[in-house]
């Protein structure tokens, strides 16, 4: 019987290998895709992996993969991290309405990141990620991941510009600023409760105050995050839009 010989080339090897290893990197540190399951992260390094694996100029030798390799590591986890960075702000303005509100006392344990998360942070967080598929956010992360492959070649090498760290600062000015404003509506509206709680205390000091304030915040707290939730879709479009200026300054930023 004949058998079925399999030639690998190793130049296109090491390609297929560089790819899934830049594309594993971004799904390992991007906010957004560490909030899918390890077979969902999975499953995107290897299709898109191997969808943008190209073969390298020649059959590196070792010193040549493990530079390769740690020079991929890099952009991942940059392109991933700073890409994902202003898509913090939904998790912080469910923090911030959750922590007026008196909600953080009940924390929710996340089992796909080993985390434990208030109530509204994690539903914010998980509205937004939906948001972000519906709007094409799966398709941006990949065209970014495309792009710095053809701006630094898989074998290709990097040099950091020194302006690189002020864009995750800029980046996180910007999350926290935009996380204060979408939670405004529910932060007034628990401001105004705790004011009317402070007048009822000093014109009926005999009311038993502290029994009628965790209910009447939480009250306020969900009549309010409908108004949140309606700001919703223009916050992760301008997080998109954000996020597209985020892939150019990062791939300029790493020497392309």
């Amino acid at each position: 019987m004949n058998g079925v010989s399999l030639l690998l080339e190793p130049a296109a090897m090491a390609g297929l290998v560089l790819s899934m290893i830049r594309v594993g990197a971004f799904a390992v540190s991007s906010p957004l895709l560490r909030a899918f399951p390890t077979t969902g992260r999975t499953a995107f390094s290897l299709a898109v992996g191997l969808a943008l694996a190209e073969p390298a100029l020649a059959a590196p030798s070792l010193s040549e993969l493990v530079a390769a390799v740690a020079v991929n590591v890099t952009i991942g986890l940059v392109l991933g991290f700073l890409t994902g960075l202003v898509f913090y702000l939904f998790q912080v303005a469910g923090a911030l309405v959750d922590i007026t509100s008196g909600l953080n006392a009940g924390q929710v344990f996340e089992p796909i990141t080993g985390t434990s998360n208030t109530v509204l942070s994690r539903g914010f967080m998980a509205t937004a990620i939906v948001l972000w598929l519906v709007l094409g956010g799966d398709r941006l992360a990949v065209e970014g991941l495309a792009a710095t492959v053809a701006a630094i070649p898989l074998d290709g090498s990097i040099s950091f510009a020194p302006g690189l760290a002020d864009v995750a600062v800029r980046i996180s000015a910007t999350m926290l600023r935009a996380a204060v404003e979408l939670a405004m509506p529910a932060l007034a509206a628990l401001f105004l409760t705790e004011v009317g709680l402070g007048i009822a205390t000093r014109f009926a000091p005999q009311a038993n105050v502290f029994s009628l304030g965790l209910p009447g915040k939480l009250l306020a707290a969900m009549l309010s995050v409908g108004l949140v939730f309606t700001a919703f879709p223009s916050a992760v479009d301008g997080a998109l839009d954000s996020t597209r200026d985020t892939i150019v300054t990062v791939i300029r930023g790493l020497g392309a």
